[in-house]
């Protein structure tokens, strides 16, 4: 019988054959159609993680500016414009620059406008409750001082102020603005009785707060003008 002689086999020495023939055939580089692939799954997956990113940083900041002191200051400013708004008077005899009084108009059983004769043959707004905004402690005693913001009611026909609603905590004018006339920080409350102002009320409010282990302080400035004069 004839034995064919195959290709010898390369040896690594001692006449042993070599177990790794063989092994670097068929090996090639990344073509560019996989390069292509790869660079755009690469995009895509960068592109999500700074959706994810941007959506958090988002998230964060917002929740931020709803955290004390922020959120604090704002309520204040919120809270005094909206009652102010729907007053009738403003008291300028007793304004300081941390409390105020107005008066709001006698409403009816619809809520509407109780309007009475001014004795000249017109017609004005009949006077309801009155509204104080003041600092006290935490009991809103209105002969105390503290840092709380409160609303006290007097309501109409009868006399003397009841604490109602805190409004606000860690309330500190100290903290204002200087105003540029006098180098002093500004008054929380001033009353604007002309024209030019519409008969308005501007508020500068400071909160003050632990954020982050940080100590913050925030100021919520305002304008607000009465509706029912």
């Amino acid at each position: 019988m004839k034995l064919s002689r195959g290709r010898p086999r390369k040896t690594c020495g001692h006449g042993m054959p070599c177990p790794y023939q063989g092994t670097h055939r068929g090996k090639r580089g990344f073509t560019l159609p996989e390069l292509l692939v790869a660079m755009s799954v690469m995009a895509g997956l960068a592109w999500a993680v700074s959706l994810i990113y941007f959506s958090v940083l988002g998230t964060y900041n917002a929740n931020m500016w709803r955290l004390r002191p922020y959120d604090e200051a704002t309520k204040a400013v919120e809270r005094v414009a909206m009652e102010v708004r729907g007053a009738m008077l403003v008291d300028s005899e007793t304004i300081t620059p941390t409390s105020f009084s107005v008066v709001l108009p006698e409403k009816d059983a619809s809520r509407d406008n109780v309007l009475t004769s001014d004795g000249h043959g017109g017609l004005a707004l009949s006077q309801g409750d009155w509204l104080k905004f003041y600092l006290s402690d935490a009991t809103g005693s209105l002969g105390a001082t503290g840092h709380c913001l409160w609303m006290a009611v007097q309501a109409r026909g009868t006399t003397g102020f009841v604490p109602k609603v805190k409004i606000a905590e860690d309330i500190h004018p100290e903290l204002n603005p200087a105003d540029p006339a006098t180098g002093y920080p500004r008054p929380m409350f001033t009353y604007w009785p002309d024209v030019y102002h519409l008969w308005g009320v501007e508020m500068w409010i400071t909160s003050t707060s632990t954020v982050h282990g940080q100590p913050q302080a925030q100021t919520a400035h305002s304008e607000c003008f009465l509706r029912n004069l």
